[in-house]
């Protein structure tokens, strides 16, 4: 490889390790915000906004929707109604503010306080599927319609702890089974993008992404998983097909731009090859780690 292609792959390399350390840590500090409200009750009429459980009731009032829209965040004032989906946002505004916040959690154009809204948001830039991260939007479903979400606040094996607002007229900490089909899907927060935006009230945004070295510009690669498309997944088919990673047909990987099963499966031989020691890294998805190892070892 010439010098000049090593040098352009190091640093975008170096880019991406250096969102390996800003992502977590941006997607704690939502848990956090998330997990420091629950006990708070929603209140039976607008008064004691701010006490959390004064004046408890079932009226769907909250200080969530209240802050939300002082700050202009939704097509209208969503106090009084069903808070499950506001109190996501809220999360998201308290720790970025609202434009940052608004970009993290990939929301485009005039904001409702639905669950099929957010949904559609995710879905609409690939990122949304049914394997769960810490900092995820978690959306649940009754006879194949979004009715409910939360925050996923913590992952293991099997269960999913999530933090949901509206759920028993509070905010409330509860688990699930992965396999639950109460769930629907998670939707990945662009934790990544955050500090690329100016503007904002609520939290203080995160710094940007540093410049890589040479002419100046900025990388951002995002998460990609089952169901992501376009020409980042064909980066991905690329150097799967030039380390002779097959898909679960068996057959070389075809840089089409969608990443589905044998993509997939071609990941989780590229990543068995990367960290060998840790199967935990396994899983098929290109994050922030599988980015990086995987551009470091192009050089």
């Amino acid at each position: 490889m010439p010098d000049e292609a090593k040098a352009a792959v190091q640093a975008v390399a170096d880019e991406v390790a250096s969102i390996v350390a800003v992502s977590p840590a941006l997607a704690a500090k939502v848990v956090a915000i998330a997990l420091a409200e629950v006990g708070y009750r929603e209140k039976a009429s607008n008064k004691d906004l701010d006490l959390a459980t004064a004046n408890a009731g079932s009226g769907n009032w909250t200080k969530y929707a209240r802050d939300l829209y002082a700050a202009g965040y939704y097509n209208g004032n969503k106090n009084g109604y069903a808070w499950c989906d506001v109190f996501v946002d809220w999360c998201f505004f308290k720790a970025f503010g609202k434009t940052e916040g608004q970009l993290v959690e990939c929301q485009t154009g005039t904001l409702g306080a639905a669950c099929p809204y957010s949904a559609s948001y995710y879905k609409a830039q690939g990122r949304y599927d049914r394997e769960p991260q810490e900092g995820d939007q978690v959306f649940f479903q009754q006879g194949g319609e979004l009715v409910h979400t939360g925050i996923v606040v913590a992952v293991s094996a099997n269960q999913v702890t999530v933090v949901e607002g509206n759920a028993s007229d509070r905010v409330q900490r509860n688990v699930y089974n992965k396999s639950s089909t109460y769930i629907a899907g998670y939707g990945h927060p662009k934790y990544d993008t955050a500090g690329t935006s100016t503007g904002g009230t609520g939290g203080e945004p995160a710094p940007a992404p540093s410049p890589v070295v040479g002419e100046e510009c900025t990388v951002t690669l995002h998460a990609l998983q089952v169901g992501s498309t376009g020409a980042e997944v064909k980066t991905v088919q690329r150097i799967c097909f030039s380390r002779g990673a097959t898909g679960a047909d068996g057959k070389p990987i075809t840089a089409d731009g969608e990443y589905g099963a044998n993509t997939k499966a071609a990941v989780v031989k590229i990543q068995r090859q990367l960290f060998p020691g840790d199967p935990s890294q396994w899983d098929g998805a290109v994050g922030p780690k599988t980015w990086a190892a995987m551009l470091t070892a192009l050089v």
